[in-house]
């Protein structure tokens, strides 16, 4: 079996899916899990300080609204934003924008929220979570190109959003480190591995007691992050045997015990319907879809009753309400938008059983959209320029089998891939293959610098540049939501294969542009 590892993004900054935060990876593979985040390595957190302000104090928020206001000593971009309002996968649907003054002042202003929740604060391409309260009144100050190790709260609201940035930073930190769990997991016996998790979890809730014994939290708020720490855990317990090699599988050191997964139904996670809006619930509900519902081969499941087998399972665990409806409703989405599997067959279980009109509608949405991307459907086309600045265009290609490949210098999965790339390219010089690579890094000097450091130019590979990223006009027509994404084009322009073998696949990749380059 195969696990693929995927990353989405906004802007620069990856997110694989992880197990620390929920918002978007999807794995292929029998019990896949999710990825792990890997960053540079960070220095020590700084202890946090009131930030400087240079503008006079904003006005205060009126009734529950909200105001986030603050300081850059360096504007490196005109904007800054903050988005909220999370829908049925938690992902925000609003979105507030402010200028930012020659000077580095901004203030953001929220309209009444009816209860707390997560935000997520963009500037440029660096990004962090934010917890808000009805009635904050909060004041923040980083360095920018340094958000996550030099971002400081004040005001109202202040105390949990700087334990959440240090959390985030020491949580990096470990993973940079290989002291989590996750890092450990491909080495070790499933019950080591439930040692580990649980040392590891003990260890983050001692240092959140810590942080609140210290400064005082929200009652609700505190409850959360203690919940998000059990899902975590849950994750990393989930996502165990994703991350065991074929050897240690057919060796049997990866054995699961037969009460292995019995822990999810100490979760309740039938019961946490009100945690829907939080990003680490959402993760641990990802985590699971993908790790449990998928068949032996990591597939979607298949046969007559494939849909009754899929919902029993997933009933047996998170009950029949709104739980199982966006859990089932996430993996077949995903399903969909990542992988470009055909859920079709799926479809009548799932209008038999789900309940929420907004998830049938979505499901509905990205079934259109893949159908116009199905195997031999004509490719859309694009034009990007090149190294040089050339207007090249998708259709320009024609006559010539295509190998498409979506990818971004931050995407870890993707310049693992690279190597393999390179050799295939070497393998069809000659022939009537062209290697079509689209970055989708948002700024391209980062897609330079990688292009003379690690690609050397040849004639069968055409290096294009979408700085609108994943909101760009290649990736918004091949309807990318993860990269790597790979595409096969036949010399007619239509589609051979949405999701292709992957280069580091050897026989399989080679065996396929074989076939498509036959009469």
């Amino acid at each position: 079996m195969v696990v693929t590892l995927i990353c989405r993004a906004a802007g620069r900054k990856a997110v694989l899916l992880s197990l620390l935060v929920g918002v978007g990876l999807l794995l292929g593979g029998p019990l896949p899990g999710a990825a792990q985040r890997r960053r540079p390595a960070l220095p020590p957190p700084p202890p946090f300080k009131a930030p400087p302000f240079r503008a006079a104090p904003a006005a205060a928020p009126i009734g529950n609204g909200v105001v986030v206001s603050g300081h850059l000593d360096a504007v490196t971009a005109p904007t800054i934003s903050l988005s909220y309002g999370p829908d049925w996968r938690g992902r925000p649907t609003q979105t507030v924008t402010a200028k930012v003054s020659p000077a580095g002042d901004f203030r953001l202003a929220l309209p009444p929220l009816a209860a707390p929740t997560e935000a997520r604060l963009g500037y440029g391409s660096e990004f962090a979570t934010l917890y808000l309260t009805p009635g904050d009144d909060l004041r923040l100050a980083f360095d920018p190109g340094r958000l996550d190790q030099t971002i400081a709260f004040t005001g109202g609201g202040a105390n949990a959003n700087n334990y959440l940035a240090q959390s985030y930073l020491l949580a990096s930190q470990d993973d940079e480190a290989r002291r989590t769990p996750d890092a450990r997991a491909a080495t070790l016996s499933a019950a080591e591995l439930r040692r580990a998790a649980d040392a590891y979890r003990q260890r983050r809730r001692a240092a959140l007691a810590t942080f609140a014994a210290a400064h005082l939290l929200p009652a609700a708020f505190l409850r959360q992050q203690q919940q998000a720490l059990d899902y975590e855990w849950a994750s990393s317990l989930l996502s165990y045997y994703a991350r065991q090699s074929a050897e240690r599988r057919r060796d049997g050191y990866a054995t699961l015990p037969v009460d292995y997964y019995d822990f999810m139904r100490g979760l309740q996670l039938d019961r946490r319907d009100s945690a829907l809006t939080q990003s680490a619930f959402q993760s641990v509900l990802m985590t699971y879809g993908f790790t449990q519902l998928n068949d032996a081969g990591g597939n979607l499941p298949t046969g007559r009753d494939a849909g009754a087998r899929l919902y029993q399972r997933a009933t047996d665990v998170l009950g029949d309400g709104r739980v199982r409806d966006v859990t089932v409703g996430q993996y077949l989405l995903g399903k969909v938008e990542s992988e470009h599997t055909d859920i079709r067959p799926l479809l009548p279980d799932f209008r038999a059983h789900n309940h929420d009109s907004t998830i049938a509608r979505d499901l509905r949405r990205a079934v259109r959209a893949h159908l116009a991307l199905a195997t031999g459907q004509p490719a859309p086309d694009f034009t990007l320029p090149d190294a040089s600045g050339r207007p090249v265009a998708l259709s320009s290609l024609r006559g010539k089998v295509v190998y498409l490949d979506f990818w971004a210098t931050w995407c870890a999965p993707c310049l693992a891939e690279m190597p393999a790339s390179l050799a295939l390219r070497q393998q069809f010089a000659g022939r009537d293959v062209v290697f079509l690579y689209v970055s989708l890094d948002s700024k391209a000097a980062d897609w330079q610098r990688y292009l003379a450091a690690k690609q050397p130019a040849s004639p069968n590979a055409v290096q294009l540049h979408d700085g609108g990223a994943f909101e760009g006009a290649a990736a918004r027509a091949f309807a990318v939501q993860s990269i790597p994404s790979y595409w096969l084009i036949g010399r007619d322009g239509r589609i051979i294969a949405n999701h292709p073998p992957l280069p580091s696949s050897g026989p399989a990749v080679e065996a396929a542009l074989e076939q498509a380059l036959k009469p």
